[in-house]
């Protein structure tokens, strides 16, 4: 049976559609700043597929050592996501045992992916907000592939992280550095990716979905007109922080989020 199973991941591994470009692409970014409402309206085009969160170039152990591979086997929340792509522990296992690198694992992920969602020649790209901090491995693995990032008022990104219904994290240092090392990495990164890069704000995404849309399928080279927008419901950013934060907060964050509070316009 696992032979069985090694065989048929070889050949999903190994499988290279050559009529369409393929090369994955990369959501990034602060958490609780769009990243995962982007993806769901990306996950709109026929050709376009992402998992869960897969945390590849998150962790900084490296790629096959204990430390790296321990939260795919304890952490429940990592293996939950696994599940919900319909991929399972035996099989995520041999891929492990079939990969080299964390780009041979993202890659075959991918590929495994496409296979489970019945879109072999589709396109995947993975949304990982964390996955930021290991944008250098990225981009020297995957040296053709772009990368979106997503960035939001901090304000509403500490509210949400206050209340805590995905993160719960009530402790000011800590939320606004989630922003702050986010905002950090991009702004270094930018000098070097250059053209490989783009970025929106949460706001204008919201507020204008379908232009939105339109020109990050056209920075991916994909065509907008095979959109399906009919599925596709975005509200824009209600800035809750008014309702969550003190005025003492607000000056509080407004000053450890300085100088990319004031670069990016809010």
């Amino acid at each position: 049976m696992i032979n069985n199973l090694k065989q048929r991941l070889t050949q999903v591994v190994n499988r290279n559609p050559t009529d369409k470009d393929r090369t994955p692409f990369f959501i990034v970014g602060c958490v609780r700043s769009g990243t995962t409402i982007l993806r769901d309206v990306l996950r709109n085009h026929p050709r376009l597929e992402c998992p869960e969160e897969t945390h590849f170039f998150r962790w900084s152990d490296p790629f096959g050592s204990p430390m790296f591979l321990r939260p795919y086997q304890r952490n429940e929340i990592v293996r939950k996501q696994q599940e919900m792509d319909g991929i399972t522990p035996t099989e995520f296992e041999q891929l492990v045992k079939l990969s080299e690198s964390r780009k041979d694992l993202a890659e075959g992920y991918g590929r495994l992916y496409l296979e489970k969602k019945g879109n072999p020649k589709g396109r995947w790209f993975d949304k990982t907000p964390q996955n930021l901090y290991g944008i250098l491995l990225i981009s020297n693995m995957f040296p053709r592939a772009k990368f979106i990032h997503i960035y939001r008022n901090p304000l509403n990104v500490v509210a949400s992280l206050f209340v805590g219904k995905v993160v719960h994290l009530p402790n000011i240092t800590a939320a606004t550095s989630y922003w702050n090392e986010s905002m950090a990495i991009m702004t270094e990164y930018k000098v070097l990716g250059g053209s490989r890069v783009l970025e929106i704000s949460y706001e204008e995404f919201t507020s204008k979905p379908k232009e939105s849309t339109d020109a990050i399928l056209k920075f991916l080279g994909e065509k907008s007109e095979e959109m399906r927008y009919s599925d596709v419901k975005i509200y824009p950013e209600r800035n809750k922080f008014r309702e969550v934060l003190t005025k003492e907060q607000i000056r509080e964050i407004k000053r450890r989020c300085a100088p990319y509070f004031e670069l990016y316009g809010y």
